[in-house]
């Protein structure tokens, strides 16, 4: 008898990837955990996001040209919240749950685990991270937002191989310029295709922490794609 699973796929990380990747699959009727360090930041973007936005994609419903950070971020966690098939969670990950080589779900810092029969890291520019503004160093993936440090250890723990990838982000509104150097799986982690992080069954990856680098637009179309490949294919 199988045991019962609190969703259908756990997605860890609420960037453009990970919530497009979880509205698409919600709306295709899965039941979905949508889990992030931080609910005041989901799909925030860094800088300003201009169109053209992927068709059908929470992207394309609130973005505008010319919209500022904080508003795009408001009205796609609005969307999110209402749709009853996601459950938006607050939670720090420091370990995926393993039976043998099958990931069944998560671990947190705070105490709650969650599982599902696929768990999706769309962890971003979040593992490992090294944030430099002017001389300071900060572990943060972006400016003020935690890493995932725990994760990235058990990640290595398990055997998964790293590369590192960087990205700079210029001054605007009176934000601070800086620059942020953060790991990605090593080429060979990750199949592009199936999404599959293939060293553990039932784990995939999206967004940044695969690709290393890519749009807004992109990681959305990224998010919707992995959806698709998810509710074509049946649980492993």
């Amino acid at each position: 008898m199988m045991k019962p699973v609190d969703y259908d796929v756990l997605i860890v990380g609420a960037g453009f990837a990970g919530a497009e990747a979880a509205y698409a699959l919600a709306k295709k009727g899965l039941r979905v955990g949508l889990v992030t360090t931080s609910l005041d930041t989901a799909f925030l973007p860094f800088t300003p996001v201009f169109s053209p936005f992927p068709p059908g994609s929470l992207l394309a419903e609130v973005g505008q040209d010319g919209l500022k950070g904080w508003e795009l971020h408001s009205r796609a966690k609005y969307r999110l919240e209402c749709q009853p098939q996601i459950h938006l969670l607050q939670l720090s990950v420091t370990r995926l749950l393993l039976e043998g080589q099958r990931v069944v779900g998560i671990e947190s810092w705070e105490g709650p685990r969650k599982t599902a029969p696929r768990v999706v890291l769309a962890v971003g520019s979040f593992l490992c991270p090294q944030l430099f503004i002017g001389d300071v160093v900060e572990e943060a993936g972006r400016l003020s937002e935690v890493a995932y440090p725990d994760l990235f250890q058990h990640l290595q723990s398990l055997g998964f191989a790293f590369s590192p990838a960087e990205a700079t982000v210029a001054e605007q509104g009176g934000t601070p310029g800086y620059r942020v150097v953060y790991q990605v799986f090593a080429q060979g982690e990750w199949n592009p295709r199936t999404f599959r992080l293939g060293r553990l069954e039932g784990l995939y990856g999206v967004g940044l922490c695969v690709l290393g680098q890519g749009t807004y637009a992109q990681m959305a179309m990224e998010g919707m794609r992995l959806a698709q490949v998810l509710t074509d294919t049946a649980p492993p």
